[in-house]
């Protein structure tokens, strides 16, 4: 493995790292509620997209730009180590004889 592609692994798997612990974070803690009283009488909650962290999708992001250098990097070690192979000559052409 040469060194470009050393690193480029490398920072692939440090972006795995990061896009996991980001994604494996709590989500923060709500530091208000309502509790005593319904404050607006008139309005029924419809529940809409669920709440996620900015940190998750930052992880999720990052997860997903790690595993885009991982297939590169797999295509470039699976793609050299198929050389050009060098044909014989044919001086005749096959195909079917004639009937």
């Amino acid at each position: 493995m040469k060194t470009g592609l050393a690193a480029i692994v490398i920072g692939a798997v440090a972006l795995a790292v990061l896009g996991l612990v980001l994604v494996l974070l709590p989500g923060p803690t709500a530091s208000f509620g309502w509790f005593a009283y319904q404050p607006v009488g008139d309005f029924g909650f419809v529940g809409g997209a669920p709440f996620v962290p900015a940190s998750r999708l930052w992880g999720l992001g990052i997860l997903a730009i790690a595993a885009v250098i991982g297939a590169f990097a797999t295509g470039w070690v699976l793609g050299k180590g198929r050389g050009r192979r060098e044909s014989e000559p044919r001086s005749v052409v096959d195909r079917a004889p004639d009937e």
